[in-house]
Parts: C-alpha cells; sequence; structure tokens
C-alpha cells in the first residue's frame, strides 16, 4: 500500500471517531423521555376482574406458608407418636396459587407423616372436594369430613382456618369409655372447660358428606369434638394453635386415664375453678402455641429426614 492510501486511511479513520465522540455528546446532552411501558399480560387480565400478579405473588407465598406449617404438624405429631397407619389427617385453608379462592390443604393417601413436606401436600376445592393443586389424592373420609367442617364454619361466621382429626391413644382410649367426660381434674384439662363436644353415635367411616356435616353440627362451635369408639376432632385459627390444643388434649387425657386406673376417686375442680385457669390459658393462647410450635419445628428440622419446607 502506498504512503498516500494509508494516509487517506488514517485522515478517514479521525474524522469516522470525531464524529462519533460528536453524536455521544449530543445525545447525552438530550433529556432522556421515559418510554410508556408495556402492558404486561397479567395487568391486562386485571382489568377483567383477575387476580393481578401482585395479589397472585401473594396467594403463592402465603399458600406455601401454610404448606410449612402444616408438614411441620403432621411430622411433628408422628414424632409423638400420635399418628396412625397412613390414616387421620390434618388439614388447613390457605389462598390458591392463582389467586382465585382459596384451598384446603391435605396430604394425599398413601404418605406417611413423616414424609409429609410442604409440595406434597395437595389443595383441595371445598365446595367439590376434588383436587386442584398437587398430585394425588387425599383419603375420601378426609374430604367429607374436612369440607363439610368448613362449610358448616362459614355458614356459622366461624373463623376456623385447622382441622384436625386423630387416633391419639389416651383420647381414643376416653372415647370408648361409656361416659367419655374430659373430667375437669388437672390444669391440663382445666384449659378445655366448656369447649368439649361429645359424640356417642359413632355410624362408622365417613364415606359420604353427611357424616362431615353431623360432625359439624355436633360441635356446635367448640374446639374439640371427642368422638365416641372413634377418635377427636381439632379445629382452630391456625395450624399452631390447633397443634397446641391436640397436645394439651392428649396430655389431659393420658392423667385422666392414669388417675382412674388407680381405682381411686377423683378431685375434681369446680366450675369456678376451672373456668379461671381456662381465662387465665387462653389470654396468652396464641402467643404460647405460635412459640411452643416455633420450637417444635426447629428440633424436627434436625430430627426428621424429610426437610418439611420441601
Amino acid at each position: 500500500m502506498s504512503v498516500g492510501c494509508v494516509q487517506k486511511l488514517l485522515t478517514s479513520l479521525y474524522r469516522w471517531q470525531c464524529l462519533n465522540i460528536s453524536t455521544r455528546r449530543m445525545y447525552s446532552a438530550r433529556p432522556r423521555l421515559s418510554r410508556p411501558r408495556p402492558i404486561l399480560a397479567w395487568e391486562r387480565r386485571s382489568h377483567r376482574g383477575r387476580a393481578t400478579w401482585s395479589e397472585e405473588a401473594s396467594c403463592v407465598e402465603m399458600n406455601k406458608q401454610q404448606r410449612e406449617e402444616l408438614a411441620a404438624a403432621y411430622q411433628a405429631l408422628d414424632s409423638f407418636g400420635l399418628s396412625e397407619g397412613i390414616n387421620n389427617h390434618l388439614s388447613t385453608k390457605a389462598p390458591a396459587r392463582n389467586g382465585k379462592g382459596e384451598v384446603i390443604l391435605l396430604f394425599p393417601y398413601g404418605l406417611h407423616w413423616n414424609e409429609v413436606t410442604a409440595s406434597r401436600l395437595v389443595g383441595v376445592d371445598m365446595a367439590s372436594g376434588t383436587v386442584v393443586e398437587g398430585v394425588g389424592e387425599p383419603e375420601t373420609t378426609a374430604v367429607n369430613i374436612h369440607c363439610q367442617v368448613y362449610q358448616e364454619a362459614l355458614k356459622s361466621g366461624s373463623s376456623i382456618n385447622t382441622v384436625f382429626h386423630l387416633h391419639t391413644p389416651y383420647c381414643s382410649a376416653l372415647s370408648c369409655l361409656q361416659d367419655p367426660t374430659l373430667r375437669m381434674i388437672h390444669q391440663n384439662s382445666a384449659r378445655f372447660f366448656g369447649d368439649v363436644a361429645y359424640d356417642d353415635g359413632y355410624e362408622g367411616l365417613a364415606m359420604d358428606t353427611e357424616e362431615g356435616c353431623r360432625l359439624a353440627r355436633i360441635m356446635s362451635g367448640k374446639s374439640v369434638l371427642i368422638m365416641g369408639n372413634h377418635g377427636i376432632l381439632v379445629t382452630d385459627k391456625t395450624v399452631a394453635r390447633a397443634f397446641n390444643t391436640t397436645y394439651y388434649l392428649e396430655r389431659a387425657a393420658m392423667v385422666q386415664i392414669l388417675a382412674m386406673s388407680s381405682g381411686a376417686k377423683l378431685s375434681e375442680l369446680d366450675d369456678a375453678g376451672a373456668s379461671l385457669v381456662r381465662t387465665q390459658i387462653m389470654a396468652n393462647y396464641t402467643k404460647d402455641s405460635t412459640l411452643y410450635f416455633e420450637a417444635i419445628k426447629r428440633l424436627i428440622r434436625i430430627k426428621s429426614p424429610y426437610d418439611y419446607t420441601e
């Protein structure tokens, strides 16, 4: 290449560089106009009355939290020896993941309670009893009992969000007596003063929705149902409270069965004494339940081979 050609090439490169610098300066000095952000698909849907993305995200997060709480309850009660085979069932209500209403979370039939984790729970539509979230099917009796208890609670304006059904050893033993009354003989018994209903009309497995309706009507706003020749039904506002209630109900039944086995006469609190104890305990019940449940969750995360949060 000749010297003249090289000079021309260098001159062209120099001019192009100057032009490029000038252009950048010119555009950097101009005020930037904000472009209108395109409307996303979920935003378009929100104008048609559906849940917005932020609402759906919130529902997903709350759904996950409820799943973790319930899975922890399954594992914790199993660690106390209060589960029975692959039967009995715990449930709680949660916002549906898609932002449309609520679902009832239950464990799928076939899992051991110690295997239950957040993602393994299924979401059941309260009205139809069909699975709308997750894989698997809950036990038939679980759907028939839990869906009906929640529906009856809605009719009465109750704030029930959690339902536990178990065949715990001492409560079940109490339910097998001709008189299954929980006696006010201990502090743990007194916390249930006036809050226990009794069913003496056992009619077999809950293979239809009518049995669930019957049980809900018998409870009539009480938190505990001792089911004759069967087990217990516990309802409450939160998983932590229902867990606490179940634990102390079993402890109260244990004390009573052990005391009765001595053959000696029971020493019972009068109504005023039992009522006072209940008032004192219930004044701090939510906090006490939450702290105890959190402590139990820390323990099972160490002991259980299955992480309930997964």
